[in-house]
């Protein structure tokens, strides 16, 4: 009785794993979830999702890891559930669909059973149809191809068929499916997206991914030196403003002190290397700032040359210093750099240096006073840098997706029966069957039917 149960419980399992309801439903909430991820921004960060969707929801769609969805443990598994899904069905089908493919039917000839179910079947009474056998086969071979020839006591039955390769149409597409979805899950298992900003002369050995909030340094396991960057604008007549028409940044990849690899890298021409993708994403300007330190007694100042986002602690002192930005025009004081100090015990408070108005550094009661010196100006590019080991395996999916659609779609399997009977007086039957482009294959087929009657001089 136990076993029984066990049984039946398989044969549910099995039954819902096999069902097309489950394929067409997983398909939709693919569909579904797709959209809601393009309309959600992916990897923000927590602060712009806070002000977009306010804290309540922003609460709510991190529970469900709508942030990076495409990386959650439940889109891997419903993609998983849908590869199960079509394993199960194909498994069911494919063995009937081989045998039809490599093996033909059972038995060719015309039985008085296939008669009554066939779809398409005409008669044609003639005076001794077993002489008109060579008449009834040179018409299959002009349509189809060479008939094979089944005698019994009774009749002869010739029968043709073509194209009973295009039944692996829907097997094949339903593989380029499976290979699709495994590449998939192998990029988003194994890959990764990171960023890096490399400035023009200088190299970089690791990228940064965007985790939540955090950004995770990933060495490369060689460096990449950006040569040169350059912009290029549109040639508008009349027109005072620029517009960009392209940007391009020349990488070298060096690897023992070597430069192995060359490029010029443009939007969508990425340049690929071991596995990695380095792709032009965006480019701008950052400022090297020059801040003078200077103790309280003036005995000493000591000039700081710090980037845009570096931190950097001050001499002789427990206290770091943090560049966060340069403006050009801070209201209408000129000129001026953002900073902000980290004291032990201390909140840090960001504040500007005002290059017209020095003496503002030497009101805030520091045991030091900060200036803003000058600055220098160099030119960045933004590099966004993809991992994707299942790319290949989606691309090969693809062309097998089509060559499937090719052979579902414009080939069919025909089949067509010809029974002959040996006695003076009778009727041949002719019949055909098709699994798809049934208009085309009745037409054919009645104009066959018409051949042969003209053939045989019905009466």
């Amino acid at each position: 009785m136990v076993r029984e149960k066990e049984e039946g419980f398989i044969e549910i399992l099995l039954n819902l794993f096999r069902s097309l309801k489950l394929t067409i439903a997983l398909l939709i909430l693919l569909a579904v979830l797709s959209i809601i991820g393009t309309i959600i921004t992916q990897n923000a960060t927590s602060a712009e999702y806070i002000q977009r969707y306010g804290i309540n929801l922003y609460n709510v769609l991190n529970f469900f890891n709508l942030f990076d969805m495409y990386h959650s443990w439940w889109f891997s598994a419903i993609l998983i559930l849908l590869v199960i899904n079509l394993i199960a069905c194909s498994v069911r089908r494919i063995p009937g669909i081989l045998s039809q493919v490599f093996h033909g039917p059972e038995t060719k000839e015309l039985e008085d059973s296939m008669v009554r179910t066939l779809p398409y079947v005409e008669k044609v009474r003639t005076s001794a149809p077993s002489k008109r056998e060579e008449e009834v086969r040179s018409y299959l071979k002009k349509w189809l191809r060479s008939p094979d020839r089944i005698e019994t006591e009774s009749s002869v039955t010739l029968y043709s068929e073509k194209g009973r390769f295009s039944r692996l149409g829907v097997p094949i597409t339903h593989l380029s499916i499976l290979i699709i979805l495994i590449g998939g899950l192998m990029g988003s298992l194994f890959g990764f997206r990171g960023f890096v900003n490399v400035m023009e002369g200088e190299t970089v050995d690791r990228v940064f991914l965007r985790v939540k909030d955090d950004e995770i340094a990933r060495p490369l396991g060689f460096k990449v030196r950006c040569d040169d960057f350059s912009l290029t604008y549109y040639d508008l007549p009349g027109r005072k403003e620029k517009h960009v028409k392209e940007y391009t940044s020349i990488l070298t990849i060096l690897e023992n002190g070597q430069d192995v690899l060359k490029k010029a890298v443009q939007v969508n021409h990425p340049l690929h290397y071991k596995g990695l993708a380095f792709y032009q994403a965006s480019y701008g300007t950052i400022h090297n700032v020059s801040l003078g330190v200077q103790t309280r007694d003036k005995k000493e100042k000591v000039v700081l040359r710090l980037m845009e986002g570096e931190t950097a602690p001050i001499a002789n002192s427990n206290t770091q210093i943090r560049l966060l930005r340069y403006a050009p025009q801070v209201h209408t004081f000129g000129e001026g750099v953002q900073v902000v100090l980290f004291k032990p015990n201390q909140e840090p408070r960001p504040f500007w240096l005002l290059k017209n108005f020095p003496q503002l550094g030497q009101q805030r009661g520091d045991e030091f006073f900060l200036t803003f010196e000058g600055f220098t100006e160099k030119e960045y590019t933004g590099l966004q840098v993809t991992r994707d080991p299942g790319v290949w395996i989606v691309w090969v999916g693809s062309g097998l997706m089509i060559f499937g659609f090719i052979v579902s779609f414009f080939f069919s399997h025909q089949r067509i029966w010809a029974k002959l009977p040996k006695s003076s007086e009778g009727e041949i039957i002719l019949a055909g069957s098709t699994n798809k482009n049934r208009v085309a294959f009745e037409k054919a087929f009645g104009q066959w039917v018409d051949d042969v009657r003209n053939t045989t001089k019905f009466q």
